[in-house]
């Protein structure tokens, strides 16, 4: 009998995309594995179909995917794409019917030896299945399990991002300001860059008020550096205030537009509070129809 369908949120959307990701990367090697009868097959629900398998598919290949998913000592690459394609058609309510709880009882130790980003998409993967019940499982995947990168090195990228604002830039940053308070705003700026970077440590409103501002507006020299201050503030709170959230809902397009030597950096960030809590919710107040055709995921961080 199929399950209901998992209800569509920006996490579902996420974990199928880089869940898909990862499927059509390893296409090559997984599509060995089953032989060349079946490669047709396997391109089309992977690139066609999205990795959702139809009733048709289930009982063409849907064993043949669980055999490869259980057999990491046969072909450690295909045993991870046959994960993902087997757990993106669960989490879009293909035809496969095995929950995977054996698979993930069995092989989690493996799945750790993954490469980051495939390990980070499967464990992601497993998570939002539980919390989907779409599995129940008995450890629930967490911590550095569901990271792609590691948390000290982002913030070390972000403060230097900030910190390469020159004087000029950081003097534009603060005419965001009113006119009264434009002076206190650099001081303050000048000492966060100096110091830990962390907003939330000097006050809030000073520098904060025109590195605000100016993380929202795109065009402006200051635009990347303020974006990092956010972020990297966001990070260490976990987005509490869902500053980020409500970025990425604004300027996710512009984000994976920028310049290629801030770009990597801001996505990762972008992606690591995502990957860090559950909660993370940007397009929260959507409704389904508009979040799967206008939400923009995070592009998938590859090595």
């Amino acid at each position: 009998m199929r399950l209901a369908s998992v209800p569509i949120s920006f996490q579902t959307i996420q974990v199928v995309s880089d869940l898909r990701s990862v499927a059509a990367t390893g296409f090559g090697g997984l599509a060995d594995r089953l032989g060349a009868s079946h490669k047709p097959t396997l391109r089309r629900i992977i690139f066609e179909q999205n990795c959702e398998l139809s009733s048709r598919d289930a009982k063409d290949i849907h064993a043949d995917l669980l055999l490869i998913a259980a057999l990491p000592d046969k072909g450690f690459d295909a045993f991870l794409t046959a994960t993902a394609l087997l757990l993106a058609d669960r989490l879009q309510n293909g035809a496969g019917e095995d929950d995977l709880f054996w698979n993930w009882d069995a092989f989690q130790e493996h799945y750790r030896k993954a490469p980051s980003p495939i390990r980070a998409a499967l464990m992601n993967g497993f998570r939002w299945a539980h919390s989907t019940r779409r599995v129940n499982l008995d450890q629930i995947p967490e911590g550095r399990d569901l990271l792609t990168y590691d948390g000290d090195d982002l913030i070390r990228i972000m403060k230097v991002i900030a910190r390469a604002m020159s004087p000029e830039i950081r003097d534009l940053v603060c005419l965001a300001g009113p006119k009264e308070t434009r002076d206190v705003h650099r001081t303050a700026l000048e000492n966060c860059l100096k110091g830990s970077c962390i907003l939330s440590e000097y006050g809030g409103w000073f520098p904060g008020e025109v590195v605000e501002l100016v993380s929202l507006d795109p065009d402006h020299a200051g635009h990347a550096g303020c974006t990092a201050l956010i972020l990297l503030d966001s990070i260490i709170t976990r987005d509490a205030k869902g500053r980020m959230a409500f970025r990425w809902e604004e300027q996710a397009e512009r984000y994976v537009r920028m310049k290629s030597d801030v770009r990597t950096a801001i996505l990762a960030g972008v992606r690591h509070l995502y990957e860090m809590t559950v909660e993370w919710k940007p397009y929260s107040g959507w409704a389904p129809d508009q979040l799967s055709q206008k939400a923009v995921v995070v592009p998938f961080a590859k090595p």
